[in-house]
C-alpha cells in the first residue's frame, strides 16, 4: 500500500469467496475494475471472509467472529466495525447490501470526514414493508433503523433502476446521484439450447426466491417429454426444516435436475444451453441472472419480476404475473420455437448494449466524485503517520 493514494474501504456482509449472491458478483467486477485503474489503496470489510489475509490488491478486514449471521443482526457488529474502520481511516467507503452495516458506516463517515457511497441492491433495501418478513422483531428494528440512518445520511446514494429511484424518493425523499444498471462481462460462451429442452431456475434458496413455485411449473408440464426443469443454488443454511423438505420435493419430481450451487463459470456454462431461464421472486433489484440469460441469447420468464418494465418494453421475455400464466407461457415457448428465438435475439442485443462492463466506469466515477478533498487532492502526507 502506498500510503499516497486515496482509501477505498468497501463494506458489505459476505465477500463472494465466502458466499457468491448477486451484489457480491457485482462488488467483484467493480473491484477488478479498480485495481485495474490502481488509484486506491483498498480494503474489504465483511463479517464472512475467505481465509486468505489479503487478496490480490486489496487487504481483508473481518468483522465480528464471522459465520452465520448473528441472532440479533448486523447492529451486533457495531463497534467492531467502526473500530475497523476507524484503524484503517478509509477516505471514501462503498456499501451495498442494505442492512446494519450501511448506517454504521454513515455513522463513521460523519464523525470522520469521510464520504459513503451507498449502492442498492433490491427494491426492498428502500422499502422494508417488501421484506420476507423477519421473526426475530429485534433484530428486524435494529436492522431497519439502521439502514434508515444510512440511506439519509449517505453521501452518494446508486441506484439500479428508476424504480427504485421512486422509491428513494418516496420513502426518504432523496435523488438518487446515479442509475446505474447491472453489469457483466460479455461471454466467450457460444449460445445452443440443448436438447432435451432444458428450463433453467437459478437462485440460492430463500424463501423471497420460491423455489417452490419453479417445482410446480414443473410438476403442471410434466407431459412435456421434450423439457427438464433444471434448478442451480445453493440450500439454505438457515430454516433447516423447509430447506430439506424443499430437497426432498425435488428429489421426489421426475423431470428436475438439481445441480446445487456452481461456480461463476459454471452457471454461465448451463445458461449458454439453456433454453428458457425462469425466475420465480416476490422481489429483487436488478438481477444478475437476468443479464446472464439475456448475454446468452436466452429469454426471461418471471412470475412477478420486471425492473423498469424491460421484459416486455425491450421484448426480452414475459412477465407472467401468475403462476397459471407462467405454465401457459413456457408451454408456448417450447412450441413455438420462432416466437422464442425472437425473444432470445433481442435479449442478446439488449444485453450488450445496456449491461456491459462499460457501466463500471460510471461507478467508479461516482467513487472518484464523493472524494473528501483532502484526498482527492492527492495531499496525504499529513495523515500517513496517522493511519499507517
Amino acid at each position: 500500500m502506498s500510503g499516497l493514494r486515496p482509501r477505498l474501504g468497501v463494506v458489505t456482509p459476505v465477500h463472494w469467496k465466502a458466499f457468491m449472491g448477486g451484489a457480491q458478483y457485482q462488488i467483484r467486477c467493480l473491484l477488478d475494475y479498480l485495481r485495474k485503474r490502481n488509484r486506491y489503496d483498498i480494503a474489504y470489510f465483511a463479517s464472512r471472509l475467505p481465509h486468505e489475509p489479503a487478496m490480490d490488491g486489496y487487504e481483508l478486514h473481518r468483522i465480528g467472529p464471522g459465520g452465520s449471521t448473528p441472532r440479533f443482526g448486523y447492529a451486533m457488529h457495531a463497534l467492531p466495525l467502526y473500530r475497523r474502520l476507524q484503524a484503517w481511516q478509509p477516505d471514501v467507503i462503498y456499501q451495498r447490501i442494505g442492512c446494519a452495516y450501511t448506517g454504521i458506516a454513515a455513522y463513521y463517515a460523519r464523525r470522520t470526514g469521510a464520504r459513503l457511497v451507498w449502492h442498492a441492491s433490491s427494491d426492498a433495501d428502500l422499502d422494508c414493508d417488501r421484506r420476507v418478513a423477519e421473526r426475530n422483531v429485534i433484530r428486524r428494528e435494529l436492522d431497519n433503523v439502521l439502514l434508515a440512518y444510512g440511506i439519509r445520511n449517505a453521501d452518494r446514494i446508486v441506484v439500479q433502476t428508476a424504480h427504485q429511484a421512486q422509491l428513494l424518493a418516496e420513502h426518504y425523499r432523496r435523488k438518487p446521484d446515479a442509475i446505474i444498471a447491472n453489469f457483466h462481462p460479455i461471454p466467450a460462451e457460444v449460445p445452443e439450447p440443448r436438447d432435451p429442452i432444458r428450463i433453467v431456475w437459478i437462485a440460492n434458496f430463500k424463501r423471497l426466491k420460491q423455489p417452490e413455485a419453479f417445482l410446480r411449473l414443473a410438476a403442471s408440464l410434466r407431459d412435456v417429454e421434450r423439457a427438464r426443469f433444471v434448478m442451480i443454488g445453493a440450500a439454505a443454511a438457515v430454516e433447516r426444516a423447509w430447506s430439506d423438505e424443499l430437497l426432498r420435493s425435488i428429489a421426489a419430481a421426475p423431470n428436475v435436475d438439481y445441480l446445487g450451487p456452481l461456480s461463476q463459470d459454471a452457471v454461465n456454462a448451463e445458461l449458454a444451453g439453456a433454453y428458457v431461464f425462469v425466475n420465480t421472486s416476490l422481489y429483487e433489484g436488478f438481477p444478475n441472472t437476468f443479464i446472464q440469460a439475456w448475454l446468452r441469447e436466452v429469454p426471461v420468464v418471471s412470475l412477478s419480476v420486471d425492473p423498469d418494465g424491460v421484459l416486455h418494453r425491450e421484448q426480452v421475455g414475459i412477465r407472467a404475473g401468475t403462476e397459471e400464466q407462467l405454465a401457459n407461457v413456457i408451454r408456448r415457448l417450447i412450441t413455438d420455437r420462432p416466437f422464442r428465438n425472437k425473444l432470445a435475439g433481442n435479449a442478446g442485443e439488449y444485453a450488450r448494449e445496456f449491461h456491459s462492463l462499460q457501466n463500471v466506469q460510471r461507478l467508479a466515477d461516482v467513487i472518484d466524485g464523493a472524494l473528501p478533498a483532502r484526498a482527492a487532492s492527492g495531499t496525504l502526507a499529513a495523515r500517513t503517520g496517522e493511519r499507517a
